[in-house]
């Protein structure tokens, strides 16, 4: 179950994991639970590439560096390198914060908090870090914490999506009626 502890940025929400719409952040959700059975978190050795492969491009892996002095990027599936414009593993948030202070902030209070309260959190609103006439204007995403034992967090598995309009906002007829005709275009 998430908390409700803080509001990560102005125009974003954080809502209960169950309350996820996209269906890769509710996937992503899902083998979360399933692979920390009885457990608070699952360790990140127990994430498989089998088991996310739907989910990758979705994904980002953080490490967390000194009990959260700082976060190390170290997996970024495609969609989350196209939406953040850089190929992120091996970058730090300390890196991020140098150069654009205000994400660099928005990053770091969402993981410290995720790091230090050792709860999921699902985010939705808008995003941050993109100009006001960008395709990409919202975003629904899930923070979950990982560690080898309960008793700390030492990596976080991230999966969102950035979209352009609040799908969240759609009837869920109309929603389920998008996604059968998206299925059925010819790939």
């Amino acid at each position: 179950m998430s908390q409700i502890l803080s509001v990560p940025a102005a125009d974003a929400a954080l809502i209960s994991l169950d309350a996820a719409v996209n269906p890769f952040v509710k996937q992503a959700v899902a083998y979360w639970r399933s692979v920390r059975g009885e457990r608070r978190f699952p360790a990140r050795a127990d994430l498989t590439l089998r088991g996310m492969a739907a989910i990758l491009p979705y994904v980002v892996i953080v490490a967390v560096i000194g009990e959260g002095a700082d976060f190390e990027y170290r997996y970024a599936g495609e969609a989350q390198r196209i939406a953040f414009k850089v190929p992120l593993k091996g970058i730090r948030v300390t890196q991020i914060e140098a150069v654009l202070p205000k994400l660099g902030h928005v990053l770091r209070g969402v993981y410290e908090q995720v790091r230090a309260q050792a709860v999921p959190l699902l985010v939705r609103g808008r995003v941050d870090h993109e100009p006001a006439n960008s395709k990409l204007l919202y975003h629904e995403t899930a923070f979950l914490p990982l560690g080898a034992d309960d008793a700390a967090v030492d990596h976080l598995l991230i999966a969102g999506v950035q979209i352009p309009q609040p799908y969240w906002d759609i009837p869920p007829a109309e929603l389920s009626n998008l996604t059968s005709q998206i299925r059925a275009e010819p790939g």
